[in-house]
């Protein structure tokens, strides 16, 4: 028995020993490290920092349905995320768990995730700088700092772009079933992983045109990845009354008639660097060479298997999805772009380094390394002051809440606009009251019978607000205050008790 288990501790020490054997392992390795090192240093300085109203409204779900407590929920964001989070309240794990295991975590395995996506795709090297700048992208380092599922999302579709390579690559049936696996359960922490069938669908009818239609192995996708949601489909309907909440109000750009949101094409600079900016269009340009042979795409499919051409089409339907649907655009909406962009800087580095060496192969290797090296410190000093500058934002907001909950009891309500951060962090029933209009606010003051009002700089509050209140001194008490300068003169928080 003892000889037994040393045989199988030195299969598996000898396993490793292999594996590191691999210099481009090592450098996984190393990067990987990094990655942890860098989200653990930010994670120290912010684990305590107030949270955001999209965290807000994430960890108050989660929050509902741990401790029974009254809660509108947004039917626009999928459950899972929430549901992850309340069990770990049950299980009273906290909020630093959450930060470690539901956002720190999923955002190293993302990294991983994009090499191993990238060496099936492209090849190692190009995988390896790909994964080291998601390693230290300042916009994945700052929203490792917030509690958000987007890390949790990205790693189920890239893991789906990964199958469904493999599945063009090697046609096995278990590939097209991982990949629509894979894509369900990224829509389940976000709605936008919704994107990785539309840009499957794009690229099959370009790759099979309507041949795609007798392939079996597409139909095991979609079947996998409708079983997949049905959880989602039966939680929406008994929830919200219909099996597709999350499409209420994706649609009201279009019906306000918005401008088209152009400003979402500037992203591709403000998600690199200059460095990293110039190794992308030179990375684009040479991926844009399948449009010279056009003409062989359309009659060899086969030929259609193509690593860039797939980046770039992905790069367009995201982009397009911001630009003409949403009309709007803010940096982690398109996280399922940047495995795509660092490819592409991957790509031209790689060209560059090819190009160069025959000159001399230590110093063309020497620059290279150098060029992603600074393009990577320029990614960290970016989000080195950016999350500590944004540490302390909605402070007073956390402040109040607590002094709230410390001050009430179970069954108080509280008026406010601030409405995610106020429930997570006092626990109290929470009443909006940013859509009555003033000649109702009082008979609806009366019939609810709130404890506290609070107003604040923080959120857009109804314009008649400070009117009501002058107006109605005798049933208001200002009972906590907080202020933006020591002297206290100028308030950014202001918390009322009512009086009955």
């Amino acid at each position: 028995m003892a000889n037994s288990e040393e045989a199988v501790i030195k299969k598996r020490t000898d396993k490793v020993k292999n594996w590191l054997r691999n210099k481009n392992h090592i450098i996984l390795l190393v990067i990987l490290i990094l990655a942890i090192f860098l989200r653990w240093h930010y994670f120290v300085q912010t684990n305590t920092q107030p949270l955001w109203y999209d965290e807000g409204d994430y960890l108050s779900t989660a929050k509902s349905w741990a401790y029974n407590i009254p809660y509108d929920l947004n039917e626009h964001r999928p459950p899972l995320f929430q549901f992850l989070a309340a069990l770990a309240f049950m299980l009273n794990l906290g909020e630093n768990f959450i930060r470690l295991f539901l956002v720190l975590l999923p955002s190293v395995i993302l990294v991983l995730c994009v090499y191993y996506l990238g060496k099936e795709m492209f090849d190692e090297k190009i995988a390896l700088i790909a994964s080291f700048f998601m390693a230290v992208s300042w916009t994945l380092l700052f929203w490792t700092t917030r509690v958000q599922p987007d890390f949790f999302s990205l790693s189920f579709s890239v893991l789906s772009f990964l199958f469904m390579w493999k599945y063009w690559k090697n046609e096995k049936t278990k590939f097209a079933v991982y990949a629509g696996i894979f894509a369900a359960l990224g829509f389940h922490f976000k709605v936008s992983g919704l994107l990785v069938p539309i840009i499957f669908m794009v690229f099959i009818f370009i790759k099979d045109r309507f041949l795609g239609f007798k392939n079996k192995n597409y139909y095991y996708f979609a079947i996998s990845f409708l079983l997949v949601l049905v959880p989602y489909f039966i939680w929406s309907k008994l929830t919200f009354g219909t099996s597709t909440a999350f499409r209420s109000g994706y649609s009201n750009a279009i019906v306000n008639v918005s401008p088209f949101a152009w400003k979402a094409l500037a992203y591709f600079k403000i998600l690199t660097d200059n460095i990293t900016f110039i190794l992308f269009i030179i990375g684009l340009v040479l991926a844009l060479k399948f449009v010279l042979y056009l003409d062989v795409l359309v009659k060899d499919r086969k030929k259609c298997i193509e690593a860039d051409l797939f980046a770039v089409l992905s790069l367009i339907i995201i982009w397009a999805f911001y630009i003409f649907y949403i009309r709007g655009i803010e940096d982690r909406w398109v996280f399922l772009g940047l495995p795509f962009i660092f490819f592409l800087v991957g790509r031209a580095s790689m060209f560059i380094y090819n190009f160069v060496k025959k000159y001399n192969k230590g110093i063309t290797a020497a620059i290279v390394i150098a060029l992603i090296l600074f393009g990577g410190y320029l990614q960290y000093k970016q989000a080195d002051p950016l999350i500590k500058s944004k540490s302390t934002t909605y402070l007073p907001v956390k402040q109040a809440a607590l002094w709230m909950k410390d001050n009430s009891i179970s069954g108080d309500k509280i008026l406010t606009i601030s409405t995610t951060q106020t429930f997570y962090y006092a626990e109290r029933q929470i009443l909006l009251y940013s859509e009555i209009n003033e000649s109702d606010f009082l008979p609806f003051i009366d019939k609810e019978k709130p404890k506290f009002l609070e107003v604040s700089v923080f959120e857009a509050h109804p314009s008649w607000i400070n009117d009501w209140i002058n107006s109605n001194g005798d049933r208001l008490k200002i009972v906590q205050a907080y202020f933006a300068d020591i002297q206290k003169k100028q308030p950014v928080l202001i918390i009322y008790e009512i009086n009955y």
